[in-house]
């Protein structure tokens, strides 16, 4: 996905949070995210994924489920997928200053090293 469509994931989460009051959860994130990149990159890509492009890559969810999911998705959204030219800026900014704090890197790259090292095994 184009860095773009990645503004545009975040923007979603955040207002399914916000709309459908769903917490992002170390049990649902990933369903969430998968959705939400796939709602991303129908709405802001000229050529667009397709849901069983997305079941192939990621096998653990089938065509079925995630043909759900956007429908839960879409619904708990109320359907309100339009972004603004300023909401979208607001994002944009607010990510770009973020990076380019002197420290993020680091902090970054040692938030990963952990959740990587706990994961189960």
């Amino acid at each position: 996905l184009s860095s773009e469509c990645s503004i545009v994931c975040l923007i979603y989460i955040e207002r399914l949070m916000d709309k459908g009051k769903v917490a992002l959860l170390k049990n649902n994130w990933r369903p969430i995210v998968l959705c939400s990149m796939l709602l991303a990159s129908k709405v802001w890509q000229d050529c667009a994924s397709w849901n069983i492009e997305f079941a192939a890559i990621y096998p653990e969810y089938s065509l079925p489920a995630i043909n759900l999911l956007e429908r839960k998705f879409v619904s708990a959204l109320g359907w309100d997928l339009y972004i603004s030219q300023s909401l979208y800026a607001k994002y944009y900014f607010a990510l770009r200053s973020l990076s380019e704090k002197s420290d993020f890197r680091r902090k970054y790259n040692i938030f990963i090293q952990r959740t990587t090292n706990e994961q189960p095994k």
